[in-house]
């Protein structure tokens, strides 16, 4: 019996428009019933998660910030968060100067990008933000002197290129620059960092000790390379028909996409 299933959301749990469909939200309250934990993995904020899934009356918890934290609804806290010291986040940040990018950080759940002049995001990161997350950014021309005025760790970094295919050439030059942090992307267009070893898989093996939980009893929804760390460590990994080809590799089983129900018709055929 699996005991937990954490599922990705945009792309996975989620449809395109960005909802939860009748047939996936009942599966999941099926599951709940008995006893199964409803696992939200994603590199969303906790309070970033869409509306729709954020209210479920089951949902306890939510792995965040691709790992950096798991957080609790019903006591409203982190039960646990890793990451990136101030003062690395401030080097990434002078280094990324010389590159055509949005930098931005997620402190405490919230975010905050890099701004122009008058506070504004740019118009071209707006475009590549919109996932209903907007509520959730803050522009600032001054990002560094923010930063250093809140004085806390980093959950984890987002960083905008300019251009899409700027994006595989700037992941690679932060990997090679600053060994120390883990670098990752769920889209094309823009690029995550967190503490290094710090992602959903071990994430998930964390959560699965606090609650005295067996690795081998979770199932796992993905669809691209931020999910691949917790494929990787789960009991079961289901990759989407429209995940990547390089998500798809770390598969025990395809799925139908995220538009035609697939968490929820893997859900019927493997718990009841």
């Amino acid at each position: 019996m699996y005991r937990i299933v954490a599922t990705d959301l945009d792309g996975t749990l989620l449809k395109n428009d960005k909802t939860i469909s009748p047939l996936t939200e009942s599966e999941l309250k099926r599951i709940s019933d008995l006893g199964v934990i409803f696992l939200p993995s994603t590199g969303r904020t906790h309070v970033e998660i869409p509306e729709p899934v954020r209210k479920l009356p089951f949902l306890r918890y939510a792995l965040c910030c691709n790992g950096g934290a798991v957080y609790d609804y019903e006591l409203e806290k982190y039960i646990f968060e890793t990451t990136i010291d101030l003062s690395l986040g401030l080097e990434v940040l002078h280094f990324l100067k010389d590159y055509p990018v949005c930098p931005s950080f997620v402190i405490n759940g919230k975010r905050y990008v890099q701004g122009d002049e008058t506070d504004h995001i740019p118009e071209e990161i707006l475009k590549i933000m919109a996932k209903g997350i907007l509520f959730n950014c803050t522009g600032l021309y001054e990002l560094e002197t923010k930063v250093k005025e809140l004085n806390s760790g980093i959950q984890k970094m987002m960083i905008y290129p300019n251009k899409p295919e700027y994006r595989d050439e700037v992941m690679a030059v932060l990997s090679k620059q600053f060994p120390q942090l883990e670098v990752s992307s769920s889209g094309p267009s823009y690029i995550e960092v967190n503490a290094k070893g710090i992602n959903k898989g071990a994430a998930l093996h964390k959560f699965c000790d606090l609650l005295n939980i067996d690795i081998k009893d979770t199932m796992v929804f993905g669809d691209a390379e931020n999910d691949i760390a917790m494929l990787k460590v789960a009991g079961l990994s289901v990759v989407m028909a429209n995940g990547t080809d390089k998500a798809k590799e770390y598969a025990d089983q395809i799925c139908p996409s995220n538009e035609d129900d697939g968490v929820a018709k893997t859900l019927q055929e493997y718990i009841h």
